[in-house]
This record gives structure tokens, C-alpha cells and sequence, in this order.
């Protein structure tokens, strides 16, 4: 793997050092950004690249196309840059700089996707987001919260929708159907754009069909077996029964289906412009795939594992006021999700759903002032809402009887409110070439939650509450030092406040081992991040950037053993299982290291690579040892090479990961260290060998061409080597060899 990983390295100098330099027009100018790239959502009003001081990955529309997606978590994968995990097929939960779920905050559109059920393990959410109707999507590495507020923590992914447009009246509908061999899946979008003088409209529609998953043939481990499904879960005459895979390596139980419906208006009246925007995602029903395959003493635990649904509905109305220099813009949204949890033990009658709804209500305001050509000021108010509702249902699925039973959440509902300000100030010094930003947030946040008196677990309390005032700064400086070589240095503090899901969540993480109960005292994690990087650029020649980060975490929430009651376990699910607490007790430091290249070695020809390396470790006290922290994925990266054509283009890519050892696992389960091969010896210290991820390297090619016609026709070909591989804390194998083919056609 260090091979690897080094001759990446070499590969990417050694052609700057070569790069040819061809001052012909290229038929693609894409391939390397340009040095004053307009960004989006650096400071939430627009920025040139060579002035923000944080590390951005930047996916355009074009790109998502060519990568053809079945959803936007294999295009982050297809980064190289964004490590994702995967627990069942329905989910992707992206990593930055070693933070995953609720310390990472997504942003759609100037809006916080966030709410109050967001949890700490592994979320799923990014798939509610379609990627058809994107413009781009921006990863902002590092602490975010001055301007986005908590949860912050590693960074903020920005997903831009396309946007509608006013003009000479046209209607330009367009369609697209896809297809992935691995998973017999097929995905069909049809859209439409109208434009008039007065009024532009964007509508799509997205219907995606995935079939269980087939994985790879060649295993990657010392274990031959490792990972192929032997037997799964099924039903004869209604009743659970253990079935013979006679394809162990088609993973049962992983197809799912969903659907996607987007709209957006814009008009403008008088100097206002108004937009909006409707987004709705609706899945019928995802298997948990991790937990169908888990097996006890030689029999299923679960009958039944469902997500059912996971829907996520969206409205929002923008009015932006001003000219270039110094604008308004005003953002009021309501988000709607609805998460069902259908879960039943192997053979038993009775199956429990726990639904949760949230409704999440945002208003932001947001302020942009430029004086002269050296100073920027962006300034707002975010107000934002949750109320959360959760029901537990029995269902006897013989007598179809039902009763009420334990809900996810407090029973009695939940509800939080933050209001922010924040300002930020942007100061360039042209002849230098320096730009220096600052900038403060101060939020007020508050959670209630009520439980009634005949909730079954008889809590020694009827509330919980949380109040706080929290602030967060961010100190950046971006240097030229010569034309097109750009040093970079930032410090920033985040935090992020606990929510309903923190201290109020009945959860089994680990059936029989772990039983999450609520904690009535926590308080903010906070962390500090110090960057250093240097950029260097010359376009249509190469693009180099390389840095390094560190995090030092305090107030972390780790799960921790804890009693209700005067209890230890409780019986839960017919299991005695140890209680556990969220509990504010440790400190943490993470740091690592980036170097992304993208390089033109001759004429069209044109090599990229990445590579990131994290570590991360806590303490429970100043005095203790360090121990392993959740969610550090292995060393990850992508090395590909591509020739562009006049419309058309051919790519070579490798994606690789690092070995994950066995004692570099952190102990709180959430890096599934029971669902990796096994071999590494006993770290654990319980007489049985540990888990741990091999290294491995898998093989893409891809290709496509448009036609001026508006055909566009993409063929590629995943995991050329079939590969069997396991993605670092996931609950199932990647897929095997895929043929992916689309075809999209603009009318």
C-alpha cells in the first residue's frame, strides 16, 4: 500500500516537472479549475477560489454525469477525497477529516439539512438528494461553523441545485436511463426546462429501481469466504426460515427503490428576484442489510430489518435584493422527514415500527457588502426550529393486533430552537496578493423534551432541557506568492450542540451488548482547527494542492456504561442488555494530511491523484492513555489518467484504501469491527480474533461522448478486476464488476 501511495506521489511530481504546455485550445477546459474559480458556498455569497483559505473539492454537473452515480455517495467516493460508509445499499455516510454523521453539516441551497435526529453513527440522508438536479456540489473541508453554525465539525458539503432561467421563451425537455449490471438496477430521470421572459421553470423526475447487490469474486482477505452470504433470511408458509444462497455472492436483501421530484421557479419583479424550490424524496422500503446478515450461535437474530420509509420533503421561497455590490438575500424553507424503523427478532410474532417526523423550519438572512475593491463584509440571522414526534407500534403479524410500545425518541414530543448572528470581513491587499478573513458567530440554542408518565422505561424524570450561548470564530490567510502559487492558513473553532437524538435516543446499537439510554446532562462539543496547505495552479498545465490539519476536540460525547434505575441492564427485546449513557468525557485530537494533483502530461492526456491520510485518538482525562477514535478511516485516495476528445473522453482510475489494523480500531463499535475479516489477532483481549481491513485497490474505466445532436451516450466499467472488497466500517461488500451504461438525450 505504501508502494502505492508513494509512486502516486512520484507519478504526480514527476509530470509537473514534465507537463506540457500546449497553447492550443483545448476542447475541454474544465480539467483544471481555473485559479479565480467562482465558488458558492465558501462564504455563503460567492468567492473566487484563490481566496479562501480552506481545502474544497468541487464536483460540477458535468462531472456527475460522467461519473453516472446511482447516488451521490459513490460520487464522493469517485473523489477520492471523501471517504464513505455504507451499512446496507439504501445509505452512504460521508467522512470528513475523521468526523461522519451529525459533526458533519450538510447544506442544500443556503439551507441546513441537520435536524434534531441526526445522529453520531452512521447517517444515511445524503441519498434523499438526487443528483440530477444538481449544479454542483462543493465539500468544504474543516471547522464550518462560523458561518453554518453547530455540527460543523469536519466540514460542510454544499449541494447547489441548477437553476431556473429567464430569456427568449423556450421549453428544452430531456431525458436519461441508466443501467448498473452489479445490481440489475435501472435509473430513468425525465426533466424539463421553460424559460420565458418573465417566468423560467425547472421540473425533474427521477425513478431509481436497485436490485440486490452482487459482489466481487477475488477476495481480498486471507479469508476465501469472507464476506459471500451463505445462507439469508426468508419466508416459507410465513414463517422465518433460513434459505441456501445457491449465489453466495449476490447479497440478499439490498435492493431497494425510490423516487425523486424536483421543481424550482424564478421570477423577478421590479430590482427582487424570487425563487422556489420543491423537492421531495420518497423510498418505499430499504433493507438493513448489516443487521438481516448477522448471525448468533448459528441463528439469524433479525426476521425483519426495514427502513420504512426514508422520505425527505423540502420547500423553500428565496427573494434576493440589491445590485452586485451590496445585496440582500432572504431564505425561508420548511423541511419534512419521516424515518420508519420495522424491526422483529428471528421467529418472534411480534414486530415493533418506530416512526419518527420532524419538521425542521429555517429562516436565514443574509447580507453582502462590498466597499471598494479591498474589503468584503457578509453578515446574517439564522433562526432555525425542530419539532420532533416519535411513536412505537407492536404489530402481532398473525392477529395483525396492534399496541403502543417504546418510541425511538421521547414520547410526549421534542422540540429545539437556535438563533444565530454571524458577520465575517474580507480583506484583500491586491498588490501583495494577501487576503485576510474573520469572522464570529454567537448562537443561542435550546432543547425540550417531554416524556409522559407511562412511558416504559419509568424514567426518574418527566423533562429534559438543554440551553446554551456558544460562539465560534474563524481566522483565515490566504498569501500569493507568485503567479498562480497560493499559501494558505486558517484556524477555526466549531461546535456542535446536542440534539434530540444525544439525549433523549432508546437504541440497541449492539443487540444483547449495548443499550443506548437517554442522558438528561450533556453539553456542547467544541472543537479547534488549524490548517496549512499550498496551492499551486497554471491553467490547462496542473493543478497541485497539499496540506495538513489539525483538530483538538473537547467535551466529546462517547457512549459510556451507565445505569437507569439503579440498573446496569435491562431486558430489552427479550435480551439482557447492558445499559449505556452518552456522557461529555473526553477530549480528542485528529490531524492528518491531503495532496490532491491534477496534471496535463501531453496534449489531452491528463493524470490526477489524491491521497489522505487521518489519525485519531481521545482520552478520558489528561492523565489516561490514548485510545483509537471512531470513525478514522484507513489511508484512502484515487490515482486516474484521461484523454479528452472534441465531445468525448476515455479515463483510467484506480480507488485505493489502506489497511486498517486490528488495534487501530476504536472499541465503541461504531467501526463495525465484528462485520470485518478476520485474523489480526486478539487486540480485545476476550480470546477471539479481531477484525481488521485489508488494503486493496480496485480498477475503474470509463467513457462517453455528446453528440451535438443532444445525444450523450457513458459506458463504463466498475472493479475491472471483480474484486471482493469491503469498504472500512461498512456492513456489506462493495459491488463486484459492473457494466454501467447511460444514455440521455436533450430535446
Amino acid at each position: 500500500m505504501k508502494k502505492i501511495i508513494l509512486n502516486t506521489v512520484l507519478l504526480c511530481l514527476m509530470g509537473m516537472v514534465h507537463a506540457q504546455v500546449d497553447a492550443t485550445k483545448s476542447a475541454d477546459t474544465t480539467d483544471v479549475e481555473s485559479f479565480d474559480e467562482v465558488l458558492v458556498s465558501s462564504q455563503r455569497f460567492q468567492q473566487k477560489r484563490k481566496e479562501t483559505p480552506r481545502q474544497i473539492e468541487v464536483v460540477s454537473a458535468k462531472r456527475l454525469f460522467e461519473l453516472q452515480p446511482a447516488t451521490l455517495g459513490d460520487a464522493l467516493i469517485n473523489t477520492g477525497q471523501v471517504f464513505v460508509q455504507k451499512s446496507q445499499m439504501g445509505g452512504s455516510s460521508p467522512v470528513l477529516r475523521g468526523f461522519e454523521a451529525s459533526r458533519v453539516l450538510m447544506v442544500i441551497d443556503g439551507v441546513r439539512m441537520n435536524n434534531a435526529t441526526y445522529r453520531a453513527g452512521h447517517l444515511q440522508d445524503i441519498i434523499t438528494i438526487d443528483p440530477f438536479i444538481l449544479d454542483r456540489m462543493e465539500v468544504n473541508f474543516g471547522a464550518g461553523s462560523t458561518l453554518y453554525g453547530s455540527d460543523a465539525l469536519g466540514g460542510v458539503i454544499y449541494f447547489k441545485t441548477k437553476e431556473a432561467t429567464l430569456g427568449k421563451f423556450e421549453v428544452k425537455p430531456n431525458a436519461t436511463v441508466r443501467y448498473f449490471s452489479a445490481s440489475k438496477s435501472v435509473i430513468g430521470n425525465v426533466g424539463m426546462k421553460i424559460q420565458s421572459e418573465r417566468v423560467g421553470l425547472l421540473l425533474s423526475a427521477t425513478r431509481s429501481q436497485f436490485g440486490d447487490l452482487r459482489s466481487g469474486s477475488k477476495n481480498y482477505s486471507d479469508w476465501d469466504t469472507f464476506g459471500f452470504l451463505p445462507r439469508y433470511v426468508g419466508q416459507l408458509n410465513g414463517r422465518d426460515t433460513v434459505l441456501v444462497n445457491n449465489d453466495p455472492q449476490l447479497q440478499r436483501g439490498t435492493g431497494y427503490s425510490q423516487t425523486d421530484l424536483f421543481a424550482k421557479v424564478f421570477a423577478k419583479t421590479g430590482s427582487i428576484e424570487h425563487t422556489l424550490n420543491f423537492q421531495k424524496s420518497m423510498s418505499d422500503l430499504i433493507p438493513r442489510y448489516d443487521r438481516m446478515s448477522e448471525f448468533r450461535n448459528g441463528k439469524p437474530v433479525f426476521g425483519r430489518w426495514d427502513y420504512a420509509p426514508q422520505n425527505r420533503g423540502f420547500v423553500s421561497y428565496t427573494a434576493k435584493m440589491g445590485g452586485p455590490e451590496h445585496h440582500t438575500r432572504l431564505t425561508l424553507a420548511q423541511q419534512n422527514t419521516e424515518v420508519g424503523r420495522i424491526t422483529r427478532n428471528f421467529g418472534a410474532v411480534m414486530e415493533r415500527t418506530q416512526r419518527d417526523a420532524v419538521r425542521m423550519r429555517t429562516a436565514n438572512l443574509d447580507r453582502h457588502d462590498q466597499f471598494g475593491k479591498s474589503f468584503t463584509l457578509n453578515s446574517g440571522v439564522e433562526l432555525v426550529w425542530n419539532e420532533v414526534s416519535s411513536v412505537g407500534i407492536n404489530k402481532n403479524i398473525s392477529t395483525l393486533a396492534e399496541t403502543a410500545t417504546k418510541a425511538r425518541y421521547s414520547d410526549s414530543g421534542a422540540h429545539t430552537r437556535m438563533h444565530s448572528v454571524f458577520a465575517q470581513g474580507i480583506y484583500r491587499k491586491e498588490k501583495t496578493g494577501t487576503v485576510i478573513q474573520g469572522g464570529i458567530r454567537i448562537s443561542q440554542y435550546a432543547l425540550s423534551a417531554l416524556f409522559s408518565s407511562a412511558n416504559p422505561w419509568k424514567l426518574p424524570f418527566s423533562e429534559i432541557s438543554f440551553a446554551s450561548t456558544t460562539p465560534s470564530y474563524d481566522l483565515g490567510l490566504t498569501q500569493q506568492l507568485s503567479k498562480g502559487l497560493l499559501l494558505k492558513a486558517s484556524v477555526n473553532q466549531a461546535y456542535r450542540n446536542p440534539n434530540v437524538d444525544d439525549m433523549t435516543k432508546v437504541f440497541d446499537s449492539k443487540p444483547g451488548v449495548k443499550l443506548l439510554v437517554p442522558s438528561a446532562d450533556l453539553k456542547a462539543e467544541q472543537s479547534r482547527t488549524l490548517d496549512l496547505g499550498v496551492l499551486w495552479r497554471k491553467d490547462r498545465a496542473f493543478a497541485l494542492e497539499a496540506g495538513v490539519f489539525q483538530s483538538a476536540v473537547k467535551s466529546l460525547l462517547l457512549d459510556q456504561p451507565g445505569t437507569l434505575n439503579g440498573e446496569d441492564s435491562l431486558m430489552y427485546d427479550g435480551r439482557l442488555t447492558p445499559v449505556y449513557q452518552l456522557k461529555n468525557v473526553a477530549v480528542g485530537e485528529i490531524s492528518g494530511m491531503y495532496l490532491n494533483a491534477k496534471i496535463r502530461l501531453f496534449r489531452e492526456l491528463w493524470m490526477s491523484g489524491s491521497v489522505t491520510q487521518t489519525k485519531g485518538i481521545y482520552r478520558l482525562n489528561e492523565g489516561a492513555d490514548d485510545q483509537p477514535l471512531d470513525h478514522i478511516p484507513p489511508v484512502y485516495g484515487q490515482a486516474s489518467l484521461r484523454w479528452n476528445g472534441n465531445g468525448w473522453f476515455v479515463e483510467g482510475q484506480c480507488l485505493f484504501n489502506g489497511m486498517k489494523r486490528a488495534e487501530d480500531y476504536s472499541n465503541s463499535g461504531e467501526d463495525n469491527q465484528d462485520k470485518q475479516p478476520i485474523g489480526m489477532g486478539d487486540i480485545n483481549g476476550d480470546g477471539q480474533a479481531d477484525g481488521y481491513n485489508p488494503a486493496w485497490q480496485c480498477w475503474n474505466v470509463r467513457g462517453g461522448y455528446k453528440h451535438k445532436s443532444g445525444l450523450s451516450a457513458n459506458l463504463a466499467i466498475e472493479n475491472l478486476l471483480d474484486l471482493h472488497y469491503r469498504y472500512f466500517a461498512s456492513g456489506m461488500s462493495a459491488g463486484g464488476r459492473s457494466v454501467n451504461m447511460s444514455i440521455s438525450y436533450q430535446f
